[in-house]
């Protein structure tokens, strides 16, 4: 009997969607023949894996004072790339397609009327109303905008949503990877961990030494080469085994309000403080999430909180969230989601 073939297609925009895969792709492996594919750019996050299929996608550029770059993001834009590589992806090979909000094979899937495709993405819990949203503050486009992409950005026929909480009832909590949940988590280095990819370095490091200059603060940074020192401060450039390293035994992680690093902070009872990419509407609904969770947040590097940050500095670190590893439960529910449809 031949082997499931299975895809599994990955936005490669940003590190999140590529660090889930680290968890997904070796309990893929156990249940078939499994390509993978990433459209996007701007990852530091790498897999033990061959990347079958890479393409440009439809992804955004980070800027570097808390938003997008919308000239850069337009720029890389290439339609007619996007268009030929949907038409020529063999979807028809896979008896099973995984999705991670990548746009590629969900526009594949579509102009082709291929069925056997299930979005497993955090993206994909938006679909529901239940999922925090922050409040509205007169017209926002950025939230109109937002909410149509996901709906239309990676459509998929069926849906896994993943969040901080099971608010709906096709919902499941965050994939931790067993890199993370290897981890013997301490407080001993004293350092805070930043994450803040959207701002410029210089920025963030005038701006953590006027919260407190005696603090280690450790900065991963996608712009640079080479490891800096400034007073208390290091910048590492982004990577992911030394951004564990230190994430194992740092006092608390201040990062934008992804998904992945606020998860894994959590997930390891670090305290946590988020700062969401302005005009960013996915990013402020995790936002909210996390405020209701009791995790304190601003809106940018604002010289008003600064009292408030230092309070958090001295605060206790939260009790862990002991979410569990339901890796391959969330791929028995892909693979009875497609035989619903009688293809297995």
């Amino acid at each position: 009997m031949s082997k499931t073939r299975i895809l599994y297609a990955v936005q490669g925009t940003g590190n999140g969607h590529l660090s889930r895969a680290g968890a997904i792709l070796p309990a893929l492996q156990k249940r078939g023949e499994v390509d993978l594919l990433v459209s996007g750019r701007d990852v530091q996050v790498s897999v033990d894996f061959p990347v079958r299929y890479r393409f440009n996608g439809a992804g955004f550029v980070f800027g570097q004072k808390g938003g997008i770059d919308w000239s850069q993001t337009f720029g890389i834009q290439n339609p007619v790339a996007f268009v030929r590589d949907a038409t020529s992806l063999p979807l028809d090979q896979y008896d099973l397609v995984i999705n991670d909000f990548e746009p590629v094979s969900a526009w594949a899937a579509r102009q082709k009327g291929f069925k056997r495709m299930v979005s497993l993405s955090q993206q994909a819990s938006f679909l529901s109303n239940k999922a925090p949203r922050p409040p509205r503050q007169g017209w926002m486009p950025e939230a109109w905008v937002a909410e149509k992409l996901f709906r239309h950005y990676a459509p998929c026929p069926k849906v896994i949503g993943l969040h901080f909480e099971p608010y709906d009832d096709f919902i499941q909590t965050p994939v931790i990877r067993q890199g993370i949940r290897r981890l013997q988590p301490t407080l001993q280095s004293g350092e805070l961990l930043v994450y803040l990819p959207a701002y410029r370095d210089d920025l963030l490091v005038n701006f953590l030494q006027s919260v407190d200059e005696h603090r280690s603060w450790v900065i991963f940074s996608k712009r640079q080469k080479e490891t800096r020192q400034i007073g208390k401060v290091t910048v590492h450039p982004a990577g992911d085994a030394l951004f564990c390293q230190h994430l194992e035994h740092a006092e608390g992680v201040l990062c934008g309000a992804g998904f992945e690093a606020p998860a894994e902070a959590l997930f390891l009872g670090k305290k946590l403080w988020v700062i969401p990419m302005k005009q960013q509407h996915e990013q402020a609904c995790n936002a909210e999430a996390l405020r209701r969770m009791g995790v304190p947040t601003s809106s940018s590097l604002d010289p008003s909180c600064l009292d408030t940050l230092r309070a958090w500095l001295q605060s206790e670190n939260p009790e862990p969230r002991p979410w569990p590893d339901h890796t391959e439960a969330l791929l028995d529910i892909c693979f009875d989601k497609v035989s619903q449809n009688g293809f297995f």
